[in-house]
């Protein structure tokens, strides 16, 4: 874990961002890591977010690596930017593997119309893929990036589907209230539980990649060119976003 930290720290600074540390608990590793891009007519903000923690006994590489790996070459990318209207902000929590305890912190401190984009598992694909029983004629092939959203958040997946076209297949899906459940498992959900906005981009998990949460969740299992084009694409989706 100090690794990991470090690493993200690193990687941020050496871009010239100011990386802040959100402590959320008494343990050492209770942390989130924040930096941003300045807004210059707006206190709301765009922020785009991975977990940076896994389950013991993992790697973690696509849960979620690939995230965090994500979320440093959209900053790489957008460190440049003229200075957009609304803040861009770079989040990456701890403790979503303990309850989205780290995202839950954070949003008690931002603004009511700051919205995100989080990233949950972007480095997978496979010839096949499996759905939740809900879902009608779902793909079979796992070459796509989902994107889900709630009713309110439904905006944001047009936009990332928009901004991915034609480089990488999307699965939009607002999500009906009777199906929720299935998808109340990452860092979205403390933004949806107090009314944000929020966009949850994932490969699926356990849906697609065998290797979820096992101790074969490693590099050498990524695509790395997919979960590059997921990326390219949310630069484009917080670029507009930000304006």
């Amino acid at each position: 874990m100090p690794a990991a930290l470090r690493y993200i720290t690193d990687e941020l600074s050496s871009l010239g961002l100011v990386v802040r540390v959100e402590r959320y608990g008494s343990e050492l590793h209770d942390v989130n890591l924040v930096a941003e891009i300045e807004g210059g007519t707006s206190d709301d903000a765009v922020e785009l977010a991975a977990h940076w923690d896994t389950v013991e006994g993992t790697p973690g590489a696509d849960d979620n690596a690939s995230g965090v790996a994500g979320v440093l070459e959209a900053a790489r990318a957008l460190r440049d930017l003229d200075l957009p209207a609304r803040t861009i902000r770079f989040c990456l929590f701890g403790g979503e593997e303990d309850g989205f305890q780290g995202s839950t912190a954070h949003v008690r401190q931002i603004t009511p119309d700051t919205e995100s984009i989080v990233f949950e598992m972007i480095g997978r694909t496979s010839p096949t893929q499996s759905a939740p029983s809900f879902l009608l004629d779902p793909p079979t092939v796992g070459d796509f990036i989902a994107l889900i959203a709630n009713p309110a958040s439904a905006g944001l997946a047009d936009l990332f589907a928009a901004a991915a076209t034609p480089h990488l297949p999307t699965f939009p899906l607002v999500m009906p209230t009777e199906a929720m459940e299935v998808v109340l498992r990452s860092d979205h959900v403390p933004y949806w539980s107090t009314g944000r906005r929020s966009l949850l981009v994932t490969d699926t998990a356990e849906f697609r990649n065998p290797d979820y949460h096992a101790d074969t969740d490693t590099l050498d299992r990524l695509d790395l060119d997919f979960a590059a084009r997921v990326t390219a694409a949310a630069v484009r989706t917080v670029t507009r976003l930000a304006g």
